[in-house]
């Protein structure tokens, strides 16, 4: 558990409930992960345009709640949102912004107002123009009143309303960010020391939060905290470790990375924990990230079919349960069958958590260049391993160049994921501590590397006409004797039970006149022929699919494999990936 929490600091947002057995009901069940609506942006959730969205996030602003003084709460945007949701069978996550987004009267009610001297005052300064000084007396009684009235409100309502309450996340400071000010007070009087002054104020306002949604006689509420890292934030990561009651529960809330691709720190959050995202043998976490407007960014705006394909992947590489898009994210998806279509996929993707049950398996194929990895880029070769050489970048991206890997921005190597989603202007090959390897549930290249080549900008440079599936690939290298790829089952998929059939849908790029390849797979002590393909040559992507009801499905094929596929002549295919449904009798 210590090792667990140490790590808190790489979380995206990470919601986790503790399982037992009298615990609360599960606050997000995995039928409802994949895409929630975070911004308002569907009316109707029985159009058919908007089959993709899951289920609901709705924040109001503390000055929405009580504009017209402190007597008066207005909670009808919060009512508005769990009518629909109650109507359309959805579940909603809850939320007030303070800090900034506090009414102005409390101005004039003795709370002192604070300015700052903003750390982005083009984007700040209208938006986080006036701060309450959290430490006032006043400013706590009215805030911790507000708590208490959005509790009664939210446990008020009639049983079909409340149960469409996932959880409500903790909100102390300017957004969800959990910090008092964007930038520094004017007056130094105001200045609040973060380490323990405001983290004291944080367990104040945790304490009203635990009073009025947890310990309460019935109709509790799941609460999520963010910034309770056990470095940064011991006291706070103490208080809810120790505080809260693990018959309810609780979640933790943090960054983001569907927001893009090869952003710095995928690797070490998917190491650190799918374990308990994916197929968990002890707690069981539940994960979301918000896709804000990095998606009109120019990295997104190169391709945008591409861009969402391939961060949709990403999320699923990392785990993630919940993918919350912004309002106008859903709408331009509404709108274009094809977005769509990605986040139906992710949603397929997203719920299978464990693979006793799983229906669909995949294996996407992806490399990733590493520069943290010093074993498969030795410092002796490619410079020392230090995220600001950009060197190491560039020589890395060398030693792949025949493959098509470069660097299209290399100053935004070093930027961080935060930056790196709104700066970064081209694709980038090697990327610090970045997603390595396929993007994987529950079916596995066996020694990709060694069995294939991984390639980059398939068809050339990536424009608004390239395909989602030119981005990555994974291609046979008749010229090294790498002319099988060989593939297996994770081992409890059909521990408990042997499938009715195995439907095979395999994407390729059908690049040269007359080639040939085919899928094999185990049946018995012999090698059965499911597909064989011959190539047009038209340089355009298809899938092909093909159904198999007698596969062995013991790993018992070389190299420990359930099925291949095979290169039948001397021409390098393509590969974009395999997808498997399976039909469980």
């Amino acid at each position: 558990m210590k090792f667990l929490y140490k790590f808190f600091a790489l979380l995206s947002f990470v919601l986790f409930f503790i399982t037992k057995s009298q615990a609360q009901k599960i606050a997000v069940p995995i039928s409802s992960y994949g895409v929630w609506d975070r911004g308002g942006g569907v009316d109707d959730y029985s159009d058919p345009k908007a089959d993709f969205v899951m289920d609901i996030e709705v924040s109001a602003t503390w000055a929405e709640v009580q504009s017209k003084g402190p007597e008066k709460f207005d909670f009808s945007m919060f009512q508005e949102v769990l009518d629909k949701a109650a109507k359309y069978h959805k579940i909603v996550k809850i939320s007030i912004n303070v800090g900034p987004n506090s009414p102005l009267w409390l101005y004039d009610n003795g709370v002192p107002l604070v300015k700052v001297i903003s750390k982005k005052p083009e984007k700040h300064a209208i938006k986080f123009a006036n701060y309450p000084f959290y430490l006032s007396e006043n400013h706590k009684k009215y805030y911790f009143e507000l708590i208490k009235k959005f509790s009664l409100f939210l446990r008020s309502q009639p049983k079909e309303k409340f149960d469409c309450i996932a959880f409500v996340q903790v909100k102390t400071g300017a957004t969800g960010d959990e910090e008092p000010y964007k930038g520094e007070p004017t007056d130094e009087k105001f200045s609040i020391d973060k380490k323990k002054v405001w983290e004291e104020y944080r367990i104040e306002a945790f304490a009203q939060f635990k009073k009025y949604f947890n310990d309460v006689t019935d109709r509790q509420i799941v609460l999520t905290f963010n910034n309770v890292d056990p470095i940064k934030n011991p006291v706070a990561n103490n208080w809810v470790m120790n505080t809260i009651d693990p018959k309810i529960g609780f979640g933790i809330k943090g960054g983001a990375y569907n927001r893009g691709h090869h952003l710095t720190g995928e690797q070490s959050f998917k190491e650190q924990w799918t374990p308990y995202l994916i197929n968990p043998k002890g707690m069981k976490l539940f994960s979301a990230s918000e896709m804000d407007e990095s998606w009109r960014k120019p990295i997104f705006n190169i391709n945008t079919e591409l861009a969402f394909y391939w961060s949709a992947l990403s999320g699923i590489n990392t785990g993630l349960s919940s993918y919350n898009c912004s309002k106008r994210a859903i709408q331009y998806a509404m709108e274009h069958q094809e977005i769509r279509d990605i986040f139906k996929m992710y949603n397929i993707y997203a719920q299978q958590v464990y693979p006793t049950t799983a229906t669909t398996v995949f294996s996407v194929f992806h490399e990733g260049l590493n520069a943290a990895d010093t074993i498969k880029f030795p410092v002796k070769t490619f410079g020392n391993a230090k995220s600001k050489n950009l060197e190491r970048y560039t020589n890395i991206c060398n030693a792949y160049a025949s493959r098509g890997a470069k660097m299209d921005d290399l100053e935004s190597a070093d930027i961080g994921q935060v930056n790196q989603r709104e700066r970064q202007k081209g694709y980038n090959d090697a990327g610090w501590d970045i997603a390595e390897g396929n993007f994987e549930r529950f079916l596995y290249q066996i020694k990709p590397d060694e069995t294939s080549i991984g390639l980059f900008r398939i068809r050339g440079e990536i424009d608004k006409n390239s395909s989602k599936y030119d981005r990555f690939a994974r291609s046979f290298e008749y010229a090294t004797g790498k002319n099988t790829m060989y593939f297996k089952f994770d081992d409890e998929v059909f521990a408990t039970s042997k499938p009715k059939s195995l439907k095979f849908t395999i994407t390729w790029l059908d690049k040269n006149p007359g080639s040939t390849w085919a899928l094999q797979y185990n049946k018995g002590k012999v090698m059965k022929t499911a597909l064989e393909v011959k190539g047009k040559g038209d340089n355009q992507w298809k899938s092909v699919t093909v159904e198999v009801t007698d596969m062995q499905l013991n790993q018992s094929g070389k190299m420990e494999s359930d099925f291949v596929l095979v290169n039948t002549d001397s021409i390098d295919d393509i590969f974009n990936g395999i997808e498997v449904n399976i039909q469980r009798k």
